[in-house]
């Protein structure tokens, strides 16, 4: 693979911000300390100069809108150069950069117009205040720890709290907006992302990549109620059970690629939640593919509406209703978003905007509607990597970010179809970028590859990589498969060293395993060199940052080491440190299913395993410590520990 500086802050945006998941709970990672963390003030220096943001705007973005003076400005937020591109919306000139301490996932603008970015690989957030001019870079004026793997951004609506989520950290945390001082932390289940805060102020709604689930926060009492915003599909067909036309049965599908939120303001009391419904098949049954092999699609976008009150979502917009005239070939579908990034609602067109990696399209759905995703207005092509959105109210634009291709786009909003001959045109603005860091085209190639949903050269359902690896993690689901079930493994951070792959051991080579997998998926193939592109940026993919302790925990992790690696445990048998934490060979470890074909598996990689449930090669185990101690005796000897030493046993696998 060609080696350069472009490497790593792009892989870094790729991991920071694009996936498919949906399926258990477990913590990656505590509290971290960010580096170079200062004592310096982080009020503003000049109150009053600068742009400040757009009435009511209070969600974090990968970009945000402020007026300076007469202009409106887009801060958008470029994870591939660790900087912010300041653009005058109304000209699309682009005003100015600010280079960051960082890799940034999201910003807000403060009521007071300092700019607020989530530096993801820092475990930090970055304070910022505006010049008088914006062309001139904004001035940083403190950086403050998170939880690790900072994502998400929002400010309470008396303007008084910032909330943060942590993806691998698990973690709301809150600031006083004024000090940035830490007020409380709340854990989260598996991988949180974008978060909206109610009309009144008391409730955070946080998506999640993983879980099937909307975390719904009380920020008074600190207390987390989940939300299951999975759905059924009723009268559906799956192979051999049934006929065409033979009745159908129920069938749960689990929610998957919670990235994005939206909130209604004039259509009080609705959040918005892009996501994709998957029907994984049954684990007891063996398939053709990956999932139930039938009729049925096995992933399908959707758009939940919860209701703000009630905490639930519609019926209808979780509910897939089969197309039959589709199933049969009489109508041919349009490109589904199977991996949504964003989301923003335009008030005065009632409209909710969601922008689709992989199909490089934005969609307008009526934001009225039960059931948005079957209310669809119009949708326009954009380039590639869709991963911000934001609205201009008062100049009736829409503004977008597409990371892959470093292009802003600026669109008119209204109800005309932009494919119309007389729509206004697109201003389409391509954003500078720092020379040291321009990728290679392997690497640029190979991550639209790894996220190009409805290309019949990957699969023939629409399904792209990162439908099952988001940001080239796992997405926590147990897949009915030829040889039996399948929970979907980590990629990021371990595919070098590791080999054989697959959890039978089967392939040999990244390539082999990626042959099977495109041949189950029944995709057509790719050209030698796009395969060697993919994978050269599978390999590439940056793990979520490590937990970085300050030193309280250490002598619990010590303490588990030791125990991890006595002859008593035997855990250090297979799971070789030098080794990439595995032995490179299959065993039976007693765990064969009833759908297996095989009853030996290979050893998997610990790497990063404590953000990874559930655990086996079926899924079988929620969490590390029902894997420690209910497969006792199958790997390893833990079931007799005490509470102390499982603690401890966890602490050190946790670190890995």
């Amino acid at each position: 693979m060609r080696k350069s500086v472009a490497v790593i802050g792009l892989v870094a945006a790729a991991t920071a911000g694009l996936a498919a998941g949906c399926g258990s709970t477990g913590r990656g990672g505590a509290e971290a300390k960010a580096p170079n963390v200062g004592e310096r003030s982080c009020g503003r220096v000049h109150p009053g100069v600068g742009a400040k943001p757009l009435a009511g705007a209070r969600q974090g973005g990968v970009v945000a809108l402020a007026k300076a003076g007469g202009k409106t400005i887009a801060y958008v937020a470029d994870e591939d150069d660790g900087t912010i591109h300041t653009v005058d919306v109304a000209t699309g000139n682009e005003l100015g950069t600010t280079q960051l301490g960082g890799t940034p996932s999201q910003l807000v603008v403060a009521a007071d117009g300092r700019v607020v970015v989530a530096l993801r690989d820092k475990a930090a957030i970055e304070v910022l205040e505006p010049e008088a001019d914006p062309a001139q870079p904004l001035a940083s004026r403190c950086t403050v720890p998170t939880p690790v793997e900072p994502v998400a951004l929002a400010t309470t609506p008396d303007d008084g709290t910032l909330l943060v989520t942590s993806g691998w950290g698990a973690a709301l945390t809150a600031y006083d907006v004024a000090s940035m001082g830490r007020t409380y932390e709340v854990p989260l289940p598996r991988e949180p992302r974008s978060l909206v805060v109610s009309d009144d102020g008391k409730k955070a709604f946080v998506a999640h990549v993983v879980g099937s689930r909307m975390s719904v926060v009380d920020l008074a009492a600190k207390r987390v109620r989940p939300v299951d915003v999975g759905g059924i599909e009723e009268g559906g067909f799956r192979r051999p059970r049934i006929g065409l036309f033979g009745g159908g049965e129920e069938i749960e599908r689990r929610a998957c690629q919670g990235f994005a939120l939206a909130k209604s303001t004039d259509l009080s009391g609705r959040i918005f939640a892009p996501q994709v419904l998957v029907d994984p098949g049954r684990a007891e049954e063996r398939s053709e593919g990956y999932g139930s092999g039938g009729m049925n699609p096995p992933e399908v976008a959707a758009v939940a509406v919860v209701d703000e009150d009630t905490e639930q979502p519609i019926g209808e917009s979780v509910s897939v209703k089969p197309d039959v005239r589709q199933m049969v070939g009489v109508a041919r579908p349009r490109a589904a978003c199977l991996l949504p990034r964003a989301a923003a609602m335009d008030p005065g067109s009632r409209s909710l905007f969601v922008s689709c990696l992989g199909i490089d399209t934005v969609i307008e759905y009526d934001a009225a509607a039960a059931d948005p995703q079957h209310a669809e207005r119009r949708r326009f092509t954009v380039a590639a990597g869709p991963t911000g959105l934001a609205v201009d109210p008062e100049g009736r634009r829409l503004v977008v970010w597409s990371q892959f291709d470093r292009t802003l786009q600026i669109a008119p909003l209204g109800a005309k179809d932009v494919a119309a001959v007389d729509a206004p045109a697109i201003v389409r603005v391509g954003l500078s970028r720092k020379a040291q860091t321009a990728a290679t085209a392997d690497l640029e190639l190979g991550r639209k590859l790894f996220h190009a949903s409805g290309d019949t050269r990957i699969s023939s359902d629409g399904r792209a990589c990162a439908s099952c690896h988001p940001d080239g993690r796992d997405d926590a689901l147990t897949w009915a498969t030829p040889e039996g079930p399948r929970q979907t493994p980590m990629l990021a951070g371990r595919l070098a060293k590791t080999a054989p792959y697959g959890w039978t051991g089967r392939g040999d080579s990244v390539e082999a395993h990626l042959s099977e997998t495109f041949g189950r998926l029944g995709g057509a193939g790719l050209a030698r060199r796009e395969i060697d592109a993919l994978i050269a940026f599978a390999t590439a993919l940056r793990p979520p940052q490590a937990e970085m302790r300050d030193g309280t925990n250490d002598v619990l992790v010590q303490r588990g080491k030791a125990i991890f690696h006595s002859t008593q445990a035997g855990c250090g048998t297979c799971h070789h440190e030098e080794g990439a934490w595995t032995d490179h060979t299959a065993h039976d470890v007693s765990s064969r299913a009833d759908a297996d074909v095989a009853a030996t598996f290979d050893t998997p990689s610990l790497r990063f395993v404590g953000g990874t449930a559930p655990y086996f090669h079926d899924g079988r185990y929620a969490t590390l410590r029902s894997l420690l101690v209910d497969s006792d005796g199958k790997m390893g000897h833990t079931k007799h520990l005490a509470k102390e030493d499982l603690d401890a046993l966890e602490a050190y696998m946790r670190s890995l």
